[in-house]
């Protein structure tokens, strides 16, 4: 049994839940069960209860065993100084308080039906990725729609988070973060990691200094991400020569990534690093200033216009230096450009709402991905296999985060799906 059963049973009073009695005989009436924490400190927080005689207003800390207090230390900790119910699966030791008072024990393993342990234990026991999946189409469309609203906003303050700590590295400059923000994402998780040393080792205030000069703009990316250690053609010597003289400008000798951290291994030429960072170049040499122009843009429209940029003549026929391709792309795809939207612009909205404390600019967020299609791979092929298909991308999201924060965490007594499912 886990201790976030307990959490469902006392949060919907799952339980017989009359004539109840402390462990030494003591009347309870519950007037309010609290507030769930999910942050430290005690479970329930600010509930109000009459033991014997006495009005309580204070916390509710639950446990599998009431010695599972000693052995969480929270006698040491004076968060939990204001508890005044603890609440147990089983009664196996006497608790004292801070100040020496014995702490009341609601012990509940004689009051919860064994069917309801029974579900529970199918759902959380299951060997399948996504417990309910045989379940699901017992599950009212409404729960549905309200899990997956709930994990679609999670999931965007979850990569706010991301984003706001980056900023703090950054010390509060945003462009400088949006532009990392965008390499990283530009990289398309294989090459993400490489994207963001790169962005991060070539500042943005650097190549604003060359907007407007496409050749100077890749001669920078391409040598810092160290593809310039030697020339194998014309134009990567003629880049080569022209990276010599920036990085010896701007002391950038020594801080070039090596070759052998970009992943070619299992990808289509189109997808390349090389061919990636050709588009990202063209990205900067266009568009100047990123942040403002992905939070205060109007409509969609303007977000594509800021994509539609053609790559330099060489990479028009190139998928590294060197190999000519038969049909190199001249920009990118419209499914490449929504997931940069995706995964740039929609978290950097949140995160700026977060920041500034603009539920509008939330709101801004979610509607972006709420115009753009689902996203289409293995996790949301998954999901429509089992029924549940998304409309956009921003189901699409709440469709991954169900499944990676959630089902595979075997969470499900905090999902409605899997609350639902267990009441039913």
């Amino acid at each position: 049994m886990r201790e976030s059963f307990l959490h469902f049973i006392w949060q919907f009073q799952k339980f017989k839940n009359v004539q109840l009695t402390t462990s030494d005989g003591q009347a309870i009436q519950v007037y309010a069960i609290g507030n769930y924490n999910t942050d430290a400190g005690p479970d329930f927080l600010n509930a109000k209860l009459l033991i014997g005689e006495i009005t309580w207003y204070g916390h509710i800390e639950l446990h599998l065993k009431s010695s599972d207090w000693e052995r969480h230390k929270h006698q040491l900790d004076e968060a939990y100084n204001n508890v005044v119910l603890h609440v147990v699966w089983e009664h196996d030791a006497e608790v004292k308080m801070k100040n020496g008072q014995t702490l009341p024990v609601l012990e509940l393993q004689d009051r919860i039906k064994p069917e309801l342990l029974k579900r529970c234990n199918q759902l959380i026991k299951s060997p399948e990725k996504i417990p309910c999946s045989t379940q699901l189409d017992d599950v009212k469309d409404i729960d549905k729609t309200s899990m997956l609203d709930q994990v679609g906003v999670m999931r965007l303050k979850q990569k706010s988070e991301m984003i706001l700590h980056l900023m703090e590295k950054n010390k509060g400059d945003w462009e400088e973060t949006t532009y990392q923000l965008l390499a990283k994402n530009f990289g398309f998780k294989t090459n993400e990691e490489p994207f963001l040393k790169l962005a991060q080792s070539l500042h943005h205030k650097t190549l604003i200094k060359h907007a407007g000069k496409p050749e100077q703009v890749e001669s920078l990316v391409y040598g810092m991400a160290g593809f310039l250690q030697r020339g194998i053609d014309d134009y990567s010597l003629q880049l080569k020569k022209e990276f010599d003289f920036l990085s010896k400008k701007y002391k950038l000798q020594g801080l070039e990534l090596l070759k052998a951290e970009w992943k070619f291994l299992r990808l289509r030429p189109g997808n390349f690093p090389t061919v990636r960072l050709a588009q990202f170049s063209a990205f900067l040499a266009k568009n100047v200033k990123c942040f403002d122009q992905f939070i205060h843009y109007q409509d969609h429209k303007e977000l594509l216009a800021l994509f539609d940029f053609e790559v330099s003549p060489y990479w028009q026929q190139h998928y590294d230096f060197g190999k000519e391709g038969k049909r190199p792309a001249r920009s990118m795809g419209k499914s490449s450009i929504d997931l940069v939207l995706i995964n740039t612009v929609a978290p950097l909205l949140a995160a700026y709402a977060q920041y500034t404390a603009d539920e509008q600019c939330m709101a801004k967020a979610v509607h972006l991905l709420q115009s753009i299609k689902p996203e289409k791979n293995h996790i949301i092929g998954m999901w429509e296999g089992f029924g549940l298909k998304a409309k956009d991308a921003f189901d699409s999201q709440s469709l991954i985060g169900l499944r990676n924060d959630f089902c595979l965490k075997k969470k499900c007594l905090s999902c409605k799906i899997g609350v639902n499912l267990i009441n039913s």
